[in-house]
């Protein structure tokens, strides 16, 4: 069983009106990224009001906080719609069409996600702390879940499910595969140990220009959202490319601890 709390976020348990014990037998299916609309103080506080009937999982703040309001194992509503007549409605009855295929008829999708609101607009381009705290609780808990992470399967915006209220929800700057990559060069990574490296590879020469320190293993191959990758693992970093596309090297911090 998955561990109910984030070790390296912060507690903020919310009164239990406004979540659901347990999944009623159901298994995670995905990560549902949302935009919070305002600050974290805020959302933590429409969260915690009694009665409200409105909770995530957590909230990612611009400065890379993670706040935790519901355990993973119990069953948030932030992904809720009604289903009547072989049909999805929104909470205000409007009969939704959600894009996400992985949706099971009939059972509302709280049952099966876990959701993560990020502090701002949904106009704003994420910071890079909160991308960067982000990839670590998405690596967490693909790891708590055994999820690969796949945009449109595993990985979705809100507005996949909820196409209506939710059509900007979390923002269309949102980069759902280099999320996917990031996390499958963390998870490849971490299985390795180190190796000779090649110094006068792209991957290399990338991390030299960007201060990422010396090699810790050699490269190695990730496959993320059927699309093969060469990684590297730095002192400061994993470096990684998609195969073909090798003027465009990425990078990932690592995982703390490593």
């Amino acid at each position: 069983m998955a561990l109910d709390w984030c070790p390296f976020a912060n507690k903020r348990q919310i009164v239990d009106s406004n979540y659901a014990s347990g999944r009623g037998g159901q298994k995670v299916q995905a990560i549902v990224l949302h935009i919070a609309e305002g600050s974290r103080a805020g959302t933590f506080a429409e969260f915690n009001a009694p009665n409200k009937l409105k909770s995530a999982h957590f909230c990612i703040g611009k400065d890379g906080a993670i706040d935790q309001y519901v355990s993973i194992n119990n069953t948030a509503f932030a992904n809720g719609l009604a289903w009547k007549n072989n049909q999805w409605f929104t909470g205000s009855g409007v009969q939704v069409n959600p894009s996400w295929r992985d949706i099971i008829s009939g059972v509302n999708p709280n049952a099966y996600t876990v959701s993560i609101e990020h502090e701002g607009k949904f106009q704003e381009t994420w910071t890079p702390e909160m991308y960067d705290a982000n990839n670590r609780l998405l690596f967490w808990l693909s790891e708590q879940f055994e999820l690969t992470l796949t945009p449109n399967r595993s990985l979705i915006g809100h507005w996949e499910i909820n196409p209506v209220d939710k059509a900007n929800c979390p923002g269309p700057n949102v980069e759902y595969a280099r999320m996917a990559a990031d996390v499958a060069a963390i998870s490849a990574a971490k299985k390795l140990t180190w190796m000779p490296i090649n110094t006068d590879a792209a991957l290399y020469k990338f991390a030299q220009e960007n201060n990422l320190g010396y090699p810790q293993m050699d490269e190695f191959p990730v496959n993320a959202s059927g699309a093969n990758y060469i990684a590297q693992v730095f002192n400061l970093g994993i470096v990684y490319v998609r195969e073909g596309d090798w003027g465009n090297v990425k990078w990932v911090k690592k995982p703390e601890g490593s």
